[in-house]
C-alpha cells in the first residue's frame, strides 16, 4: 500500500496521524475511488468533478488543481506493476487530500454473483444528498453489515423504489430491455454505469432509466450491477430468485465482453491523462 500525504508518497507503516486529525476523521470525509486500466487512471477529470461536487456541499475550495490531481494518480500508479485501485479522500475540516493506492485484485465474478435486498432503508435525498460522496453514511454502514454470505445488497427507498447497492449501480433485463433507477430515484450517478448507458446505447440496446420498484427485480430476465473496481456483475441469485446456473443472460454477457474496449477507446474517460 502507497499513500499520498501532504506533498510526499510514504508506506503505510511510514504514516502517523495526530490525534486531533484523526478525530476530524471520524466525522466523515469525502471520497472517490478510482482504478486504472492498462495502468491509467480511468475516468481521472469525472472523478475529480464529484469530488469537487462533494467539497462543494461544504463550501470547501479543493486544495489541489486538476493536473495537480492527475500527477498524483499517474505518480503513485506507476510505482505498481498491476492494475490499482486509488482511494481519494478530502477532509472537510482541514481541507487536506489522503490518496491511499493499492493492487487491485478482482476475483473471477463471470459465474455471477448472489445479492440481496437490504432491510436498510436509504437515506432520503433532504437529509443527506445521494451526490455526496462520504464516509460514514448510517445507510450503507449498516447496509454493508449484511454482506456476509453475498457479494452486495440493494437498498430501496422509502416508498419501496430500487435505489442502489452499498457500493454499486443496479440495471435488470426484462424482453431485452435494459432498466435502471433513474437519478431522481435517489441514486449517486455512478461513472460506471454512466459507460454501461453509452455502451448499451452504442450497441443499440434500448435503455431507460426510470423509477424501478422492488418486484421488477424478481421479475427481470436479467440483473447485472456496476461498479469502478470490477465493470459489470451479473447477477446469478437475488434472496432466493435465481437468473441463471451455468452463464450470464446475453444482454448481460454482450455488455460485459464489450465493455473494457468501450472505456478503453471513449476519449472522455482519459481526459488529462
Amino acid at each position: 500500500m502507497l499513500i499520498w500525504w501532504r506533498g510526499k508518497f510514504r508506506r503505510a507503516d511510514e504514516i502517523s496521524l495526530d490525534f486531533s486529525l484523526f478525530e476530524k476523521s471520524l466525522q466523515g470525509a469525502v471520497y472517490e475511488t478510482l482504478r486504472t486500466y492498462s495502468r491509467a487512471p480511468f475516468a481521472a477529470y469525472k472523478h475529480y468533478t464529484r469530488l469537487k461536487r462533494s467539497a462543494d456541499f461544504f463550501n470547501l475550495p479543493l486544495s489541489l488543481s486538476f493536473d495537480e490531481f492527475t500527477k498524483v494518480l499517474k505518480a503513485g500508479a506507476d510505482e505498481f506493476k498491476q492494475e490499482v485501485r486509488i482511494k481519494v479522500y478530502l477532509f472537510p475540516d482541514s481541507g487536506e487530500v489522503l490518496f491511499v493506492f493499492s493492487p487491485l485484485n478482482i476475483p473471477d465474478l463471470e459465474t455471477g454473483v448472489e445479492v440481496k435486498i437490504s432491510n436498510v432503508r436509504r437515506i432520503p435525498d433532504l437529509s443527506t444528498p445521494p451526490a455526496l460522496k462520504i464516509t460514514g453514511r448510517t445507510d450503507i454502514v449498516l447496509a454493508r453489515r449484511e454482506i456476509v454470505d453475498c457479494y452486495d445488497v440493494i437498498l430501496l427507498g422509502l416508498n419501496g423504489q430500487v435505489c442502489e447497492g452499498s457500493f454499486s449501480n443496479v440495471f435488470l433485463v426484462k424482453e431485452g430491455k435494459l432498466i435502471t433507477p433513474s437519478l431522481n430515484s435517489g441514486i449517486l450517478d455512478g461513472i460506471t454505469r454512466e459507460n454501461v448507458i453509452k455502451l448499451a446505447k452504442s450497441l443499440e440496446i434500448p435503455v431507460e432509466e426510470r423509477v424501478v420498484w422492488v418486484w421488477e427485480l424478481f421479475e427481470a430476465d436479467e440483473m447485472f450491477l456496476t461498479h469502478t473496481s470490477a465493470g459489470v456483475v451479473p447477477v446469478r441469485r437475488l434472496n432466493e430468485h435465481s437468473f441463471f446456473e451455468e452463464e450470464p443472460g446475453p444482454v448481460t454477457a454482450t455488455l460485459m465482453e464489450n465493455f473494457e474496449p468501450f472505456v478503453l477507446n471513449l476519449e472522455e474517460n482519459w481526459v488529462g491523462i
